[in-house]
């Protein structure tokens, strides 16, 4: 009888023992998968992107160079700017003529609009800014798919160096982040932008001449405090797309998610084009758009996201105050669009 069960204490231990040992090798296993990925999302994206860079520099630096030997064509008619709004939940294609510089242009022939106004994900520009050791191959657009090579330009603003707003978005713990630091960017500093028309110089705004009511902007009136005001940068919500809005100045604006490992808010530098404007030369082109609902825009998962990092930063309390809308900038335009991540 002691020996019946004694057995079955024995038989009920080693099962004991079998089934939590594979509970444990299960855990660690996907400890070890969970790291994996995370490394992944840190390290092995960034390797993703150096790669991608490395083939938009040498196209970039081969499209300048065609360029250089090509004849300049003069054209004095100015062009004229169309702006539909696309429909607000179905998918569209929306043609769009780039704004006019004013006046008399003169522009290239063919082949300067053709590198001007490349196609999603081909290199247009390099952007350098020394103050946090930046230099990167802009691509066009600012899908997932175009971010994921480098920072993107919004397709609905204005190209780097000519007349108005033109925005470019860039992560910053992901995909090389190459937005890491712009947090960094203090009034003053300069940042340079080389396209196929030269290179163009701007200047970091404070936020209270970017934005505020007093300072070079009037368009826009954003309640910052007397801290806020003097920084490099402005905190909103990522559908505040009025920050890609034309505010009657020439400015670059730069878009990322914050804080880091987070999408609920962006972070914006605008920075005021200091070198002479370029032209714009005429071109019609179709972009084609997805016009995400907001639920939709729910439903997709954030590369940047961590939980435990989607505390309230200090700067939060620089958000803009009964924004207005967008000037100029497609319905479709959105500042999640790339920047929210991977499904």
């Amino acid at each position: 009888m002691l020996e019946q069960e004694a057995g079955r204490s024995d038989t009920f231990f080693i099962m004991s023992s079998d089934i939590l040992g594979a509970v444990g090798r299960f855990l660690i296993t996907s400890g070890i998968v969970v790291l994996l990925f995370v490394a992944y999302q840190l390290w092995g994206t960034g390797l993703q992107e150096a790669s991608a860079q490395d083939d938009l520099d040498s196209d970039f630096d081969a499209l300048v160079e065609s360029l250089q030997a090509e004849p300049a064509v003069t054209s004095t008619a100015a062009p004229t700017t169309t702006l539909p709004s696309a429909p607000a939940s179905t998918s569209s294609t929306t043609t769009t003529t780039l704004p006019p510089a004013g006046g008399t242009i003169p522009v290239s022939d063919e082949a300067l609009a053709e590198a001007l106004y490349r196609d999603g994900g081909e290199a247009i520009a390099r952007i350098e800014i020394p103050r946090i050791e930046l230099e990167k191959i802009v691509v066009e657009g600012v899908k997932v798919e175009d971010l994921r090579n480098g920072p993107g330009h919004y397709r609905a603003t204005s190209f780097p160096g000519q007349q108005g707003n033109s925005g470019i978005a860039g992560h910053r713990t992901t995909y090389g982040a190459p937005f890491n630091r712009i947090d960094e960017l203090v009034p003053g500093d300069e940042l340079t932008v080389e396209t196929v028309q030269g290179i163009h110089t701007y200047r970091v705004m404070s936020a209270a001449d970017a934005f505020s009511p007093t300072g070079t902007n009037p368009n826009v009136a954003v309640e910052l405090s007397e801290e806020h005001a003097a920084l490099g940068h402005l905190i909103v919500d990522p559908d505040a797309t009025w920050v890609l809005g034309d505010f009657g100045d020439d400015r670059l604006t730069l878009t990322a998610c914050h804080p880091k490992y987070s999408a609920r808010k962006r972070i914006i530098v605008a920075a005021e084009l200091v070198s002479e404007p370029v032209d714009a030369p005429p071109q019609l082109f179709e972009i084609e758009t997805e016009a995400l609902t907001g639920e939709e825009l729910e439903s997709v998962a954030d590369t940047e996201s961590d939980p435990e990092s989607r505390q309230t930063g200090a700067a939060d309390s620089a958000e803009p105050s009964e924004p207005e809308p967008a000037l100029r900038v497609d319905d479709e335009v959105s500042l999640d669009e790339g920047l929210n991540g991977d499904k």
